[in-house]
């Protein structure tokens, strides 16, 4: 079971299943939501079996030190984001658009650094961890982005597209590039990677979810 969690400027998610993990932490600020509603799903939030990251962006991790600060919970990121976030440091912004270009100087923000405590490849079984779900390497808006597949055929998929404009504020259900993207084509063929899953629905860091219909549509996926 996937449950969003709205920050404000991004989404977090919590997976529940026989423990629970929590899929990114928005921003330094958003610590004291996601402990709120954490609770409110009936977790408490000492016994997370880990906090996951879609990727080391700001937006997406800048809440993980508060975190474990509060809890205790082991925090874990794609190798290849592992320097990103020991730095707090978003790295390269390559805008898809003249929108992210001109966002560009806003967006680009540091966050508190942390050490990771786990670091995880292209596939990733997450059973251990109390989720029959996977971690699958999904690179493109960074090197080392990754979606969350579940069992029942759920991805959460970061900022490997977007939900809608405005940062998913309108048409939220409307796939959309994200403003930013170090290779856009690599982007695609993980979209396309993605959808080889046969995912049906697709949470994402900004606006959704997604439907699998609707990305296809929109990317030309056949």
């Amino acid at each position: 079971m996937i449950l969003p969690i709205p920050l404000g400027l991004s989404n977090a998610y919590l997976i529940q299943g026989d423990r629970a993990l929590l899929v990114d932490t928005g921003r330094a600020r958003d610590v004291g939501v996601l402990l709120a509603a954490i609770r409110r799903a009936g977790v408490d939030p000492s016994d997370l079996a880990l906090v996951l990251h879609t990727h080391a962006h700001w937006d997406h991790c800048g809440g993980t030190r508060g975190l474990k600060k509060k809890t205790g919970v082991r925090a874990a990121v794609h190798h290849a984001e592992a320097e990103r976030m020991r730095r707090g440091r978003n790295g390269v912004l390559r805008p898809t658009g003249p929108i992210g270009a001109l966002l560009r100087p806003v967006l680009d923000r540091p966050f508190p650094g942390i050490e990771p405590d786990l670091l995880f490849g292209d596939e990733t079984d997450l059973r251990p961890f109390g989720v029959e779900g996977r971690v699958l390497h999904t690179p493109g808006h960074t090197a080392g982005s990754v979606s969350v597949l579940t069992a029942d055929r759920e991805a959460i998929a970061g900022d490997l597209l977007m939900g809608g404009y405005v940062g998913g504020k309108f048409f939220p259900e409307r796939p959309t590039l994200h403003y930013f993207a170090e290779d856009l084509a690599l982007l695609r063929a993980s979209v396309r990677k993605l959808l080889e899953q046969g995912v049906v629905r697709v949470f994402v860091g900004h606006g959704g979810p997604l439907s699998a219909d609707a990305i296809r549509k929109r990317f030309g996926q056949d």
